[in-house]
């Protein structure tokens, strides 16, 4: 074979001649980038049980000059929890749990919380449980770090104290959930996860290339390495982890086609089995939320869209199915600058068309100066650890350097977003279906008295971590050894912001500095003690 044959993905199958030529080639033209030089990924697409496209792109091994192709093997990232969720419903289905159980009943090492868990609330991420990935990022181990397990895990999760809200009452994307899944299953089936997932689903299915990354050293033929950009090349980052289960799925786009026809087939768990993975939770209030069972129930330009993506160290993962299309699309990558549901819907789109959408353009009104400046503070969240900053300025009020516009004397608006006054000291945001409530907060207090009290060492049982903040030419600085310290950004009084985190000094009625609150990613208000 021609050395110009190899770096470019050798094997292009198109089966029925329905689907234009044209659209074909607009799918290869998504991915030009991808060539000798980087990595890529491989494409498939099916309707029914006809594979219109099937395509691979880039290099496995940018080292060894490897092509992918379409039995090449990636890593699924979060498409990996479908499988995880359908375990527990074929497992419910045959009476061997309820999805009303309490998890404690099967997790007892987990602390008992103001609320009980329920089942179907790991399925929906509406347990309110941290993830532990964030509460290790913490501690100074965020993932691909450090070699974590299943046991791990759940020795971080059996540390925390409270959850993020109470239990049903919010959607918030957490690991942790399908980590307890796991151990749910591997204790009520008295197999492990991979050998469940192997004899009741890959063996029946033909999915002869899938299988748990359940030991990191293993060696695993035909799996392309993982990428990101790095400068104006490319450095690996691979998932040197053991646990699984809400992603660490080795598989192929043709394996996951497979598995995305029981969508069609139903022929794993019947009728009442894929009734429950596809249907959507509702909250404690009544108010639905789009996640299923470790799949997203929505539309894409008025189709019913069933999906996920994926995202694990730099693979990159999308598997949808159309029902009303029966059309199949799966992406799977080793290039983790891909956005990968924009890439995999923008495929869709070419065999199920776009939607043209009009979008009604609010009235602007001028305000006075007076009712501007009634918008202008800093808010907090009172649901997250969100912060938004209002500031008048040139007789405007800019956030995020964005000037926003008014459409009422107490409503500011901006690309879909709706900013309400609704007191004095209180807004809300409204941005699609979310409302969150925000209060106002004092500006930061950069005195030296105020600052030099932040001083000191913390620690924290949830994270089993010690910072140590120190004061540096009227600046606060944090740091968690060996690392090296870093800035503090002033956000308000006693609040802090450390890139994406929020920081927050706790005081007593005395003023006296105990403690602080750390807030990340789908993990909120770690408590840590000061010395």
């Amino acid at each position: 074979m021609q050395r110009t044959l190899v770096f470019l993905l050798c094997v292009v199958t198109v089966i029925g001649q329905t689907q234009s030529i044209d659209t074909l080639k607009q799918i290869d033209q998504l991915f030009s980038r991808w060539n000798n030089a980087t990595p890529g990924g491989a494409i498939a697409v099916s309707r029914g049980d006809k594979l219109i496209y099937n395509k691979a792109f880039g290099l496995a091994d940018l080292e060894h000059n490897v092509p992918n192709t379409t039995e090449t093997i990636f890593e699924s990232g979060s498409v990996a929890k479908q499988f995880t969720a359908a375990s527990i419903l074929l497992l419910a289905a045959e009476g061997k749990l309820t999805l009303d159980d309490d998890v404690h009943n099967y997790i007892p090492e987990l602390p008992k919380y103001s609320a009980v868990i329920t089942i179907q609330q790991l399925l929906h991420h509406t347990s309110g449980l941290k993830d532990w990935g964030s509460i290790g990022a913490i501690a100074g181990w965020p993932r691909t770090t450090k070699a974590y397990t299943q046991e791990l895990a759940l020795q971080i999760m059996s540390k925390q104290k409270s959850t993020n809200f109470t239990p049903g009452s919010e959607y918030s994307y957490s690991n942790s959930n399908y980590s307890c899944l796991v151990t749910i299953v591997e204790r009520v089936s008295g197999q492990s996860l991979a050998e469940f997932t192997r004899l009741r689903f890959f063996e029946p299915l033909g999915m002869k290339n899938t299988k748990w990354r359940n030991n990191f050293h293993e060696i695993v033929p035909n799996r392309s390495l993982a990428y990101v950009k790095a400068g104006n090349g490319y450095e690996q980052l691979m998932p040197f982890e053991n646990v699984h289960g809400h992603g660490g799925l080795l598989t192929t786009t043709a394996d996951l086609l497979k598995w995305n026809s029981l969508l069609e087939t139903k022929k794993i768990g019947g009728d009442q089995v894929y009734q429950w993975r596809v249907q959507t939770g509702k909250l404690n209030n009544g108010q639905p939320i789009t996640y299923a069972s470790g799949l997203v129930v929505d539309q894409l330009n008025g189709l019913t869209q069933i999906s996920h993506s994926g995202a694990t160290a730099g693979y990159r993962a999308w598997l949808a199915y159309y029902p009303q299309k029966k059309l199949s699309v799966t992406l799977l990558s080793n290039d983790g600058s891909l956005n990968v549901a924009t890439a995999g819907q923008q495929i869709a789109e070419l065999f199920i068309g776009k939607k043209v959408i009009s979008h009604k353009e609010q009235k602007e009104i001028t305000l006075t100066e007076k009712e501007l400046k009634r918008f202008d503070g800093i808010y907090r969240s009172t649901r997250h650890y969100d912060v938004q900053k209002l500031e008048y300025t040139d007789g405007k009020i800019v956030s995020n350097k964005r000037t926003l516009k008014a459409s009422h004397p107490d409503t500011l608006f901006l690309d879909g977003s709706k900013w309400i006054a609704t007191q004095t000291t209180t807004l809300v945001v409204k941005n699609g279906t979310d409302t969150v409530s925000y209060r106002k907060v004092a500006a930061p207090d950069l005195s030296a008295k105020s600052l030099q009290a932040l001083a000191g060492e913390y620690y924290s049982t949830e994270a089993d971590a010690t910072y140590y903040i120190a004061i540096r030419n009227n600046e606060a600085w944090i740091q968690i050894k060996p690392f090296e310290a870093m800035p503090l950004q002033p956000s308000f009084k006693d609040g802090f912001q450390l890139g994406g985190d929020l920081i927050e000094f706790q005081r007593d009625k005395k003023g006296k500095v105990t403690g602080l609150l750390i807030s990340t990613g789908r993990a909120e208000r770690i408590v840590f003690s000061k010395k």
